[in-house]
């Protein structure tokens, strides 16, 4: 199940590179994950403590617990020794903003041009795209629907901000604590 609206910071985020085509590639990213890449375009994969994102044809966002990218990192490296491969821990570059409820589509939808009707974009889909002016990686956890978007770290407040200012507009409330 969704939570509230939060940032969900400090999680290990790894960008991986290598080519779907390699049986060897793929083995070994899933001893290591303990998940099948998504090799399907806009698809998602979610393994025990982490979520596997499709970023492009050789390309996927390893997400994971809070601490665990250095642990991510050596087993996936290991495993790919030999193979025409790449493991870049990004965590610090990144976070990601977890959104629920039912208004969430109507909300994104303010700022980012996919169609995020159920119908078009459901649950374990996800897509490259912007928010407003920041460029995202977004997809559907559940059909409740629960939302998750990759922002670039330097994009957070601002990411949050054109939140706040269409929030009334789908009917959430904007909380200030001081």
């Amino acid at each position: 199940m969704c939570s509230s609206d939060l940032w969900r910071e400090g999680l290990s985020i790894l960008n991986l590179r290598g080519s779907p085509e390699d049986p060897a590639f793929l083995a070994a990213v899933q001893s290591a994950l303990g998940v099948a890449l998504p090799v399907r375009a806009g698809a998602t994969a979610e393994g025990q403590a982490l979520r596997v994102v499709w970023a492009g044809p050789d390309d996927w966002f390893v997400i994971g617990a809070r601490g665990q990218a250095d642990t991510l990192t050596r087993q996936l490296r290991e495993r790919l020794t030999g193979l025409h491969a790449a493991v870049t821990d990004v965590s610090s570059g990144y976070t990601v903003l977890h959104l629920s409820g039912r208004p969430v589509r109507e909300q994104l939808a303010q700022g980012c041009p996919l169609d995020l009707h159920p119908r078009a974009f459901g649950a374990g889909q996800c897509a490259g795209t912007h928010f407003f002016k920041a460029s995202v990686w977004l997809w559907q956890l559940d059909d409740e629907p629960c939302f998750e978007l990759l922002v670039r770290r330097s994009f957070t407040g601002y990411v949050w901000r054109m939140l706040e200012l269409g929030a009334a507009e789908c009917g959430l409330l904007t909380r200030v604590f001081a």
